[in-house]
């Protein structure tokens, strides 16, 4: 180490005389910097590599929520001869119904500028003006917007609000906000009767959280597996009848055939409906293709045999 501390301190002093020696003095100290930086660049090299942000980010904006439990409501018709007049009770309701839904996008004096409205393209629909309405102005055409939505625009369809009250917004916006907003002909009012049903009702289905719908399914196809296993304990103890045999012949698959005519039981009627449907849907049904070559009496027997068995 002293030798290589001297010839270095020695190549020092020449540098100073000799410009030739001075670059080579550079070049020794430049190689000496650049095998630092390498050995620092292998030795870290794990971490340099190492990628500490995940692949895939989560999305932590969407929030699962559970569906509440709703009973199936029956909505009366819909008289649009008094519906299609702004009364002061439907504009009210209209009105709050605005606020808590519309509001946020198109502003609380309707002109397109409410706090959800930032980034929309298209921005919302800006009451005030009568230029470039996709369906009009006429209350027919404001009905259909909030039933169908105009994607693929941000506005959603209002399906979810029954007509009385869709009829209700669109009074309150034609009242409120739009100048000299069309007026609506019988014409299109019976149209708009004929495309939506409104004199007619509305039947809303019930809902139920989709845990409960799948505990539900669930215990139905318990009960049903628990129901097979019985009906087949029951034919081993009826092995010395005659329809024993027979339907040993002609099954295929015993679990789907005592399936299938549990659920259909319309076959209990007579033997004739029986041996419609197991001939025509063969192979489908749990039977084999043996059946059709059952004799009348063949098939009384295998007849009365499922009807007692099932």
């Amino acid at each position: 180490m002293k030798e290589v501390v001297k010839e270095m301190t020695k190549r020092t002093e020449q540098a100073f005389v000799n410009p030739g020696a001075r670059f080579g003095l550079l070049y020794i100290y430049v190689l000496i910097v650049g095998v630092i930086i390498g050995l620092y660049y292998v030795s870290n090299l794990e971490n340099i590599s190492r990628q500490s942000v995940p692949p895939v980010l989560p999305d932590t904006t969407v929030t699962v929520t559970e569906l509440t439990v709703k009973k199936a409501v029956s909505v009366p018709p819909v008289i649009l001869s008094e519906i299609s007049k702004p009364s002061p009770n439907l504009v009210s309701e209209g009105e709050k119904i605005y606020k808590t839904n519309c509001a946020s996008c198109h502003g609380d004096k309707g002109a397109g500028d409410g706090p959800a409205a930032t980034g929309l393209n298209p921005p919302p629909r800006d009451f005030l003006s009568k230029e470039n309405w996709v369906n009009g102005t006429k209350l027919s055409g404001i009905y259909k917007t909030l039933e169908e939505g105009l994607l693929p625009s941000a506005m959603i369809a209002y399906d979810f609000l029954l007509p009385e009250q869709k009829f209700a917004v669109a009074h309150y916006i034609r009242q409120t906000f739009i100048p000299d907003a069309e007026a609506d002909t019988e014409d299109d009012l019976i149209a708009l009767d004929a495309t939506y049903n409104l004199s007619a009702g509305v039947q809303l289905a019930a809902q139920i959280p989709v845990s409960s719908a799948s505990a539900i399914i669930e215990n139905e196809s318990k009960t049903k597996v628990e129901n097979i296993i019985k009906l087949k304990e029951k034919i081993s103890s009826l092995s010395s009848e005659a329809g024993y045999s027979a339907f040993n012949e002609v099954v295929k698959n015993e679990n789907t055939a005592l399936t299938f005519l549990t659920i259909n039981n319309e076959w209990k009627k007579s033997e004739d409906s029986f041996i419609n449907l197991l001939v025509n849907n063969v192979n489908q049904n749990g039977f084999n293709g043996s059946i059709y070559n059952l004799s009348s009496n063949e098939w009384n027997v295998l007849f009365n045999f499922m009807n007692k068995l099932i």
